[in-house]
């Protein structure tokens, strides 16, 4: 009886236009974004070579209008002399530029970390560059040293290196790169969306539900089952689909490839009361087996929070927009100086984890400065909120039992 419910369900899910136009839309978003979007797209690691060659005509000309002036010596008050700094930019940059056009990636990764270390120090004495951040020129360093960090495994790795991977194109990087951004939330709302009427979907049928040889909670399961397979196998086929389109384009990567991530200092000592951040980097390997370890918590999570809002409110329309609401609620008191929520710290609460790929890379710790934001204790909280929902929904199943449910709803 449970297998036969299990394949009925499953065949609605399957035949519900809501859900075949929704993953008609995502098809969309995806065949435009790997067949249009990406391949000409740039990326931060882009290299555009008449840009860099614009660029050495200007140093050029400083360096000419230092010479006329006679301005090419030390500067008193910094000890530092510019028309130096200026001839050390310019000649990596034209050093890159031959790297580049020969394809000799090796020597061109390690003339970008040079130039990335020049830019890095510069910037840092700017701190209108990131205008918005309490700490913008840590920011600017942490940026250069996470780049320099996977450059540098990338020189060190027993693969080839090709221009796709520096740019972050190959089918691995793409998919870890969507994960560790916003677009990562997609993941979690289409389990919010194809659950929210798991329950309410049956109003129609509500005389032949009600007459079934199935206890209400367990049916309630059941459907909850069928909405966490159905949610996998979508979004399954959706990443194999886009990984056999970006690999034909730019290749499939390298398991073995770098992810920086960020971590609590290993120092006891601060600096005036500032604990700086130390850099690391997995493998891309290892950080997809941490996003299996998580995402499958989250999205039954909100299954059965649906399941519970469906009890309550008996509209598919209420409970994607109140399951919604709560998945974004982090948005409405987000701030970097923000640490506490009602004078509890923000690692207890559950949306902090909604967030996950920055959880694993250590970004999130980073943004809040709190050290008690680590995977494992997300692992933790998003397991006891998942303990409680199921105690709610186990209450509220007894409350509203099946023919209470289908009898309101007629």
């Amino acid at each position: 009886m449970k297998l036969a419910m299990i394949r009925h369900e499953l065949k609605m899910m399957m035949r519900s236009r809501k859900n075949i136009f929704f993953i008609i839309a995502i098809l969309s978003l995806l065949l435009s974004y790997c067949l249009l979007i990406l391949p000409t797209m740039e990326t931060p690691d882009s290299f555009d070579v008449e840009k860099t060659e614009e660029e050495i005509k200007n140093i050029d000309a400083l360096r000419q209008g230092m010479i006329d002036r006679g301005a090419t010596g030390f500067v008193e008050f910094t000890g530092q002399t510019q028309y130096a700094t200026d001839t050390y930019k310019r000649n990596i940059l034209s050093r890159m530029i031959y790297a580049f056009e020969d394809e000799d990636f090796n020597r061109f990764l390690d003339l970008r970390m040079k130039i990335n270390d020049h830019y890095a120090a510069s910037q840092t004495s700017d701190w209108m560059i990131i205008g918005d951040a309490p700490y913008p020129s840590i920011d600017t360093m942490r940026d250069s040293e996470l780049s320099n960090l996977r450059y540098n495994d990338y020189l060190e790795g027993d693969y080839p290196i090709t221009y796709e991977i520096i740019e972050q194109k190959t089918a691995l990087q793409t998919i870890v790169k969507f994960l560790l951004g916003t677009t990562a939330a997609l993941i979690i709302f289409c389990a919010i969306y194809f659950s929210s009427d798991m329950l309410s979907r049956d109003r129609t049928h509500r005389s032949i539900l009600q007459g079934m040889p199935i206890g209400w909670y367990q049916l309630i399961n059941i459907k909850s089952f069928v909405a966490f397979l159905y949610t996998f196998i979508v979004l399954a086929g959706l990443a194999l689909l886009a990984v056999v389109m970006i690999s034909i384009q730019n290749g499939f990567g390298f398991f073995q490839l770098a992810v920086p991530i960020t971590i609590p200092s290993t120092e006891p000592e601060d600096y005036f009361g500032y604990r700086f951040s130390e850099f690391d980097t997995i493998t891309i390997a290892k950080f997809l087996l941490l996003t299996v370890g998580i995402v499958p918590i989250l999205i039954y999570l909100f299954i059965r929070i649906n399941a519970l809002l469906s009890l309550i409110f008996r509209n598919s329309w209420v409970v994607l927009m109140i399951a919604t609401a709560l998945f974004f609620s982090e948005r409405i008191y987000y701030s970097r100086t923000t640490t506490e929520l009602f004078g509890i710290d923000l690692s207890n609460f559950p949306q902090t984890y909604f967030d996950f790929g920055r959880i694993i890379s250590g970004e999130k710790y980073y943004l809040l400065h709190l050290e008690s934001i680590t995977y494992e204790k997300g692992i933790i909280v998003l397991l006891i909120s998942l303990l409680i929902v199921e105690i709610a929904l186990l209450i509220a199943s007894r409350v509203f039992n099946k023919r209470r449910f289908y009898a309101k709803s007629a």
